[in-house]
Order: C-alpha cells, then sequence, then structure tokens
C-alpha cells in the first residue's frame, strides 16, 4: 500500500495545520465535530464494557481529548497516548497529568512486546505512511487474549460528501491529510492480513464511521 505522500516536511506541514487544541475546542464549539467524536467515544465504551483494561495505549492519541474521556470511565487504569505531532502531545501533557503522553512514531512503538490489555487506534490509520507496519505494532505490544479497537471513516458516499465539504468549501483542516484511500472493506482487509483476529464490526455515525473489535490469541 504506497502512500500519497511519503515525504516527511510534506507530513508536517500536514500536520500543522491543525491546532493543538483542535479535538478539545471542537467538542465545545462544533456541533458536528461534538457529535462525530461523542459518537466515537460511545461506541468504544461500547465495546469495551465486557473488559476491565488494566493498561491502555492510545496510538495516535493527538492531544489526548479521547483518551482522557477514557480515562474517566475507567480511572484505575494505566492510561498512555503516544502521537508523532510534539505540539498535540506538549498540551496534552498540560492538560492531563494523570496521563502519560510520550511523542513516538506508530510505526516503531516504544514498548516492549504484550504490554498493554487495550490498545485503541482511531482515525490514525488513514494518515500514516504504512499502516500495515502499525497494525504490526500493535499485534506486538498487545498481551495475549486482550484487544484492540481499530477505528476509521467508513468512506462511504456521505462521509466522502461532508469530508469534501469540511475539507474544501468549508477550508477547514485535514485538507489532503488522508495519504490512503480506505473504506470499511479495505481496511477488514488489510485487519485479517495480520494475526490479530476480528471478534467484531460496528458501523455507527449514520454509517460513515467503522470500528473494529480484535483480539490477539
Amino acid at each position: 500500500m504506497k502512500a500519497k505522500i511519503d515525504d516527511h516536511d510534506q507530513l508536517e506541514e500536514i500536520w500543522h495545520q491543525v491546532p493543538a487544541d483542535y479535538y478539545q475546542h471542537g467538542v465545545e464549539t462544533n456541533m458536528l465535530q461534538r457529535k462525530w467524536h461523542m459518537g466515537k467515544l460511545q461506541v468504544t465504551l461500547g465495546l469495551l464494557k465486557q473488559h476491565a483494561p488494566k493498561k491502555i495505549l492510545d496510538v495516535g492519541s493527538a492531544s489526548g481529548w479521547f483518551l482522557s474521556e477514557l480515562k474517566k470511565r475507567y480511572p484505575n487504569a494505566g492510561c498512555v497516548g503516544v502521537d508523532v505531532y510534539i505540539p498535540a502531545i506538549d498540551y496534552a501533557k498540560k492538560t492531563y497529568p494523570n496521563i502519560s503522553f510520550r511523542m513516538a512514531d506508530a510505526h516503531k512503538l516504544p514498548f516492549k512486546d504484550n504490554s498493554f490489555d487495550v490498545v485503541v487506534c482511531t482515525e490514525v490509520l488513514e494518515h500514516v505512511v504504512h499502516p500495515e507496519e502499525v497494525i504490526s505494532e500493535i499485534e506486538r505490544i498487545l498481551r495475549p487474549g486482550g484487544i484492540a479497537i481499530v477505528e476509521m471513516d467508513s468512506g462511504n458516499m456521505l462521509f466522502k460528501l461532508v469530508w469534501y465539504w469540511w475539507t474544501n468549501l468549508r477550508h477547514g483542516v485535514w485538507k489532503d491529510s488522508h495519504i490512503h484511500v480506505f473504506n470499511a472493506t479495505i481496511l477488514e482487509r488489510l485487519l485479517k492480513c495480520g494475526t490479530l483476529r476480528v471478534l467484531e464490526k460496528k458501523m455507527f455515525n449514520y454509517s460513515m464511521a467503522v470500528a473494529f473489535v480484535l483480539t490477539k490469541d
């Protein structure tokens, strides 16, 4: 799977479209962003309800809003977020001192094998150069019997229309940030290429988003 963009300077330019507090500000002030991200949160919590996570890793945690919401529901869990965008990580460290945040590339996560019983990776794979390598890293650090939740847009027609409006007509951030063309079928095929086993598939947000629950045997 070849990325549309693989030059680091170009990627840096895309990342810097995004204010460090993009998600915090968005869910507070923008109805569409709040509906989208709260929908994602509720689905993730629903998929986690049969589990009692002890260590949660958020791959591509950005400024920490999503992980901080998981921490509220699981206050005794050790929560760690990683992202390559330094301003977002710096913001997260200051805003959520009870959560560990680290600057790290998702292609090479700085953790030992079998380190986490829950790994979440939401709306990340479409932004990385080698998605298959990120999935391989999630496999490596996930404990046997643990679960990974991988989520992104489904790529259906409704999402494509909304995304075009959001990034072009509305002139929002994230223009050209999807460096891979993904949809629910392509994502499922990619996930099944690895050793993780798919337990569940969940469509939500008017079928504009899809989440997969995977486990490591």
